[in-house]
């Protein structure tokens, strides 16, 4: 008999891809509403949360809407149906419709909305545009020799000791540790009561936040001792890997309005917006919804051209004419997402498909 699907299934494999640990503390990433223990029926895939929405899903009997903005960044004091969001959440509640979504972890993964539409437009060479600082923790244990490797091996396997496109990254000190067993304790080596020296090497490595506690839970189920000793440190790295935007290169020159045309077509927008800017672009960056506070880090990272959305009208000058800003429009830049979460959903989901909502859910309209 096939295993019962629950929503925590398909939360599972969202966060394996978009884990909610890297979500900067103003978003609310996550299961919103719903019981994550509840049998899955269906899953209707979107950018925002609308009452159009949720009654999509309701008549297509999905039981999980997945978006990419939540519908609550603050906390609700009543829901007495005073507004659209409160009435849309009172009909999913009704219908037992759980609320998922996935913002800026999707937005600042290697496999989200940057990454993504840098590949719709051909970038080569890609680098993360903004590296997440403060991500990374370094974790220091002590074993008995002759158990060194199987607990590195355990520490590797759980998510530890990637550095870059490295893996299996640590350094290794031989020593000796001392301690002695108290009356209660059953000690791999040594006799209770007495001090003993153990030949041990100490193993440093790193892990980002969101695998620290498995790689923790690895290392001890590894361990040899009762009591494995450990430390974990924060560290200021860059972790390179993960932060907003991508910057890459075209795979050849284009003109300033032939690059224009490439984005409109790609990204079906209904209008672009950019400043004045007469060289030929062959590096980008790109910052998918509102990314005008990185104008900066395109201008530090070379770039030619600019692309992301939310721009205001004085922001367009700071380039200076050293940088073409293209504003494509927030929803046309986050469109793609529900396609990628489609992707994602399917390779690990085999049961049934994902379904993409037919509302479009922009708020924007062009005259």
């Amino acid at each position: 008999m096939d295993k019962r699907l629950t929503i925590a299934d398909a939360i599972a494999v969202m966060e394996e891809a978009f884990p909610t640990a890297t979500q900067d503390d103003w978003d609310n990433s996550g299961l919103i509403i719903g019981n994550a223990g509840d049998e899955l029926k269906g899953i209707l895939l979107t950018v925002d949360i609308t009452e159009a929405v949720v009654n999509e899903a309701v008549n297509r009997q999905c039981n999980l809407i997945v978006s990419h903005h939540p519908i609550l960044f603050r906390g609700a004091k009543r829901l007495v149906g005073a507004t659209d969001e409160q009435r849309l959440i009172a009909t999913a509640i009704r219908n037992g419709i759980a609320l998922y979504a996935s913002h800026t972890c999707c937005d600042k993964s290697p496999r989200g909305t940057s990454a993504k539409l840098a590949q719709m437009i051909g970038l080569q060479e890609t680098a993360v545009l903004v590296p997440e600082r403060k991500y990374l923790y370094k974790i220091v244990t002590f074993v008995p020799t002759e158990h060194a490797e199987s607990v590195r091996d355990a520490m590797f396997a759980a998510g530890a000791g990637h550095i870059g496109a490295y893996s299996d990254c640590s350094y290794n000190l031989d020593g000796h540790g001392t301690f002695r067993a108290l009356d209660g304790t059953h000690p791999f080596v040594g006799a209770i009561g007495s001090r003993h020296t153990e030949a041990e090497v100490r193993i440093e490595t790193i892990a980002p936040r969101h695998r620290v506690g498995k790689v923790i839970d690895s290392l001890i189920d590894a361990h040899p001792y009762e009591e494995p000793a450990y430390d974990i440190y924060p560290l200021e790295n860059e972790l390179a890997t993960l932060g907003y935007g991508v910057v890459g290169t075209l795979p050849e020159e284009m003109q300033p309005t032939d690059f224009l045309a490439l984005l409109k077509r790609t990204f079906d927008c209904g209008a672009i917006r950019h400043n004045d800017f007469n060289r030929p672009i062959r590096r980008v960056a790109i910052c998918t919804g509102s990314g005008s506070e990185f104008i900066r880090n395109a201008l530090s990272a070379k770039a030619d051209a600019y692309v992301t959305a939310d721009i205001k009208y004085h922001q367009f000058a700071e380039a200076d004419g050293r940088l073409m800003i293209v504003d494509i429009g927030h929803y046309e830049s986050e469109a793609l997402t529900k396609q990628l979460f489609l992707d994602i959903l399917k390779e690990k989901i085999h049961k049934f498909a994902p379904c993409l909502t037919t509302e479009c859910s922009n708020p924007i309209k062009y005259y």
